[in-house]
């Protein structure tokens, strides 16, 4: 199957939890959703301003989260395509995960200015009124320089088992647990 519908250089594809969708993000903002069995677009999520460098759609496909370049992560009604919330960040968000339960998610972002790079994780109960959801995140993480005090950038992150701890990989090659 051969999939037409972005302009620009794909960044991310991902399929949901039973296969049946195919989720994709590229530099041209706008991320989509395709039916694995012939390759029909069957929608977008419109809003981003910058590249989408990831996303991930929650265990039962009925929420999205959006990584972004400008400095945002978005979560989205998968059915509907309709931005739920916006969270912002510092710098350019680099990696969204959903959390067991999908309950709750966390971005990485990259070191913007003074601000150092971050893991962020947001509460977003789905059975909660989404005007609900608080801006700021309930935990933040300043991810760490290297000895010599340079900054690094976080390129990936995944939640483990039972949401335990998040597992992070950095462009410098290294890798770290955080629990």
């Amino acid at each position: 199957i051969l999939l037409k519908g972005h302009e620009r250089s794909i960044t991310v594809v991902k399929f949901n939890f039973d296969g049946d969708l195919l989720f994709t993000a590229s530099k041209d903002h706008i991320p989509s959703v395709w039916r694995n069995e012939n390759g029909e677009r069957i929608g977008t999520f419109n809003g981003h301003k910058g590249t989408i460098w990831d996303l991930d759609v929650c265990r039962f496909s009925k929420r999205v989260v959006t990584a972004s370049a400008d400095a945002s992560a978005k979560l989205w009604d998968c059915e509907t395509g309709e931005c739920i919330k916006t969270f912002v960040h510092h710098g350019p968000v680099r990696g969204a995960a959903w959390a067991d339960g999908s309950n709750m998610f966390a971005t990485i972002s990259d070191p913007f200015v003074e601000h150092n790079a971050q893991i962020s994780v947001y509460d977003v109960p789905e059975n909660d009124d989404p005007s609900s959801y608080s801006d700021s995140p309930r935990l933040e993480i300043d991810l760490p320089k290297t000895s010599d005090g340079k900054r690094v950038n976080a390129t990936n992150i995944v939640w483990l088992n039972l949401n335990e701890a998040l597992f992070v990989t950095f462009d410098n090659g290294s890798i770290r647990l955080y629990d």
